[in-house]
């Protein structure tokens, strides 16, 4: 009896490691996305924000040259958005990963045998 008891609490413990690894892997991912919607935002409002001078230009040269500013402006922070982005992607993966990890160390095929086996 006391055998079943123990395999009981060793099944109930791997239960509650593997939720707590799928909880962990939801905080990651959604922290993941939550970051990468605030860079989005951002870069939206940046680049929205670039186009006022276009508005104001009274002479044709001057309305070229205010676009020609706007759209550089725009290019170096969509590329600072995506290199961003990238990183926010490469840590959020790195998590992923150590979790991953974690899980393989915790749940190993021969391990999770031992639990099921007949007392």
């Amino acid at each position: 009896m006391m055998k079943d008891a123990t395999n009981i609490a060793d099944v109930t413990n791997a239960y509650r490691n593997a939720v707590e690894l799928g909880l962990r892997a939801s905080k990651v991912l959604q922290a993941g996305a939550e970051r990468s919607v605030r860079e989005h935002l951002a870069y939206l409002e940046a680049a929205g924000s670039q186009f006022t001078g276009v508005n104001f230009s009274r002479q044709p040269q001057d309305l070229v040259a205010a676009q020609t500013a706007s759209l550089e402006k725009a290019r170096e922070q969509f590329a600072a958005s995506a290199k961003n982005l990238l990183n926010i992607q490469q840590e959020t993966a790195a998590e992923l990963r150590a979790l991953v990890t974690e899980g393989v160390e915790k749940f190993v095929p021969a391990n999770l045998a031992n639990l099921f086996k007949a007392a």
